[in-house]
């Protein structure tokens, strides 16, 4: 009859959209700067017995977060005093589970997730300084800045790692990117070994005011990891 061919039409037209679909998320975690170790790990792959809580808050995050609506989410904030307790796994998590729940329009779609590290941002910005006019086709300041502020679903990792010749040049830069991104509504995901205030803290890193926005983004709530290095007590790399 004519509704169940209408319905046979639409199902295969929803098939044919998951394909495009799945196809695109596969591109997208590719490419969007996650490390390539983790872009097909899972949260099954964790430890269950290793940062309990964090593991559930990023997953229950990400569960959350709808890539075609991100000005309803808050930001997200990981901080360690110690290395090696799965910061970077988890965002990339973060990451690949926003991506694989993403059930947009692929016709129009373009990669909304930014995986980008401090120390990598930074080197990005000062390659675009004092170019020869033969390097046209270099990227220019403006097209980092339009990259990072505009994308939906922008992770930052390894705030802090940077090594800043002046301050005054990070304060600006991660100034511009977080308030443009809170005009625009949109979330910021950062992993840091810093703490928010004091000596040697993001405020130093940021500035004051930046930090004050990025509390603000993430709505006060900031997820701590503690324990030892996962490599040393598991001796991995």
């Amino acid at each position: 009859c004519r509704a169940t061919r209408e319905a046979d039409e639409k199902a295969e037209e929803e098939r044919e959209l998951e394909t495009l679909r799945s196809a695109l998320r596969k591109q997208w975690i590719r490419t969007c700067g996650i490390p390539s170790q983790f872009q097909n790990m899972t949260w099954e792959d964790l430890d269950p017995d290793y940062q309990t809580r964090p593991q559930k808050l990023c997953w229950q995050w990400a569960e959350k977060f709808d890539l075609d609506a991100p000005e309803s989410s808050p930001s997200l904030v990981l901080f360690s005093p110690g290395p090696g307790v799965g910061k970077t796994l988890l965002c990339s998590l973060v990451a690949t589970h926003v991506t694989n729940n993403w059930k947009g329009d692929p016709g129009t779609a373009r990669c909304p997730i930014s995986f980008e590290t401090g120390p990598r941002l930074v080197q990005r910005v000062r390659a675009t300084f004092n170019l020869p006019e033969e390097a046209r086709y270099h990227e220019r300041e403006e097209d980092v800045y339009r990259e990072l502020r505009g994308v939906k679903l922008l992770i930052l990792d390894d705030v802090g790692k940077e090594q800043p010749r002046s301050y005054r040049f990070t304060q600006e830069l991660y100034w511009y990117l977080i308030d443009e991104r809170v005009k625009a509504r949109l979330p910021v995901v950062i992993n840091s070994r810093l703490p928010l205030t004091g000596q040697g803290s993001l405020e130093e890193l940021m500035g004051k005011d930046t930090v004050d926005r990025l509390y603000g983004m993430c709505r006060g709530k900031i997820i701590g990891l503690k324990g030892e290095s996962y490599r040393k007590l598991k001796k991995i790399p």
